[in-house]
C-alpha cells in the first residue's frame, strides 16, 4: 500500500487514511476502533519509513546489480535468502499490531473479516472450475505479461521459449485453494474462542512458519526456491542486452519511488 500511494505522489497523511480505510473495509471497525487504528497506522508508517524501506532499497539495488552482472545460481540463492529475510522482518513488525487489532473484534466483525478473505481467495482462484486447458492458457497469458512488463517486448522466438518455461511450472493451484479455505475455516474457529492478543500473535506466526506444509512432502520451501531459482535463470538467459537493461531501468524506478519515502533512522 505504501508503494501504491508513494507512486501516486501522495503524502504520508493520505497514506495513513488509505491504509486505515482498507483495514476498516476488512474488519468493519467501529468509529472508535477506526480512530485508534488510524493513530496506530500513522505510527507504523513512520516506523516502516525509518526501518524497513532502506533495507528494501538495498535489496533492490542488489537485484539490479545481479541483472547487470549476470545471474548465477549462487547469486540468485543469495537474493532469495535476502528476500525471505525482508518478508520475515515485515511479519515481525506487523504481526503484533495486527494481533492487538484482531483481539478487539466481536463475532460479527470476525465473520465479516472471514467473509472478505473468502471473497479474495475465490477471486484469486476464480478460474478453478474451468477446464484444465483453459486454466493453463490463462495462467500462461498472465505469466507472460508479467515477464514482458518487466523486460519489455519479447521476440516471437523468445516468447515461444518463455511459454515453454511457464508450462514447466508445477500446477499447485488446486492445493493452494484448498489450503487457503482450510486455513480460513480453522482461523475462524480459533477466533471464536476469543483469544487474547499474544495468543493470536502465536497463531499467526505459526501459520506463517508452516505456510507451505499443506502442499505436501517434496514441496517444502527449499524445493520451491530451487525451482524458482532455475526458472528465473532460464528466463534471464533468453533475454538480450536491451531487455536486461529494461529490467534494470524498471528496478531503478522502484528504487527511486521507495527512496522518496525513506526517513533517516535517527
Amino acid at each position: 500500500m505504501l508503494c501504491f500511494v508513494a507512486c501516486q505522489g501522495t503524502t504520508e497523511r493520505v497514506a495513513g487514511w488509505y491504509v486505515t480505510r482498507k483495514i476498516t473495509q476488512y474488519l468493519d471497525l467501529t468509529s472508535a476502533q477506526k480512530d485508534a487504528t488510524r493513530q496506530d497506522v500513522d505510527r507504523t508508517i513512520s516506523v516502516i519509513r525509518r526501518t524497513e524501506l532502506s533495507p528494501w532499497v538495498s535489496f533492490l539495488r542488489e537485484v539490479r546489480q545481479g541483472i547487470h552482472d549476470g545471474l548465477t545460481d549462487d547469486l540468485t540463492a543469495h537474493l532469495q535468502r535476502r528476500y525471505d529475510q525482508r518478508l520475515d522482518a515485515g511479519v515481525d513488525l506487523l504481526t503484533p499490531r495486527l494481533s492487538a487489532l484482531l483481539a478487539q473484534l466481536n463475532d460479527a466483525q470476525v465473520d465479516h473479516f472471514t467473509a472478505k478473505m473468502h471473497e479474495d481467495v475465490d477471486r484469486l482462484y476464480e478460474d478453478r472450475e474451468q477446464p484444465k486447458g483453459k486454466q493453463q492458457r490463462n495462467f500462461e497469458k498472465k505469466a507472460l505479461k508479467l515477464v514482458e512488463d518487466f523486460v519489455g517486448d519479447l521476440s516471437d522466438e523468445q516468447e515461444t521459449q518463455v511459454r515453454a518455461l511457464i508450462r514447466r511450472i508445477p500446477d499447485e493451484r488446486a492445493k493452494q485453494y484448498e489450503a487457503a479455505q482450510k486455513n480460513l475455516h480453522e482461523f475462524r474457529a480459533f477466533m471464536g474462542r476469543h483469544p487474547d492478543a499474544p495468543t493470536i500473535e502465536g497463531e499467526l506466526r505459526s501459520m506463517w512458519a508452516h505456510r507451505y506444509d499443506a502442499l505436501g512432502r517434496g514441496r517444502e520451501m527449499n524445493v520451491r526456491r530451487a525451482e524458482q531459482r532455475k526458472w528465473l535463470i532460464d528466463v534471464y538467459r533468453i533475454l538480450d542486452a536491451k531487455q536486461r537493461a529494461h529490467a534494470e531501468a524498471e528496478l531503478t524506478d522502484r528504487i527511486n519511488m521507495l527512496k522518496r519515502w525513506v526517513l533517516p533512522a535517527t
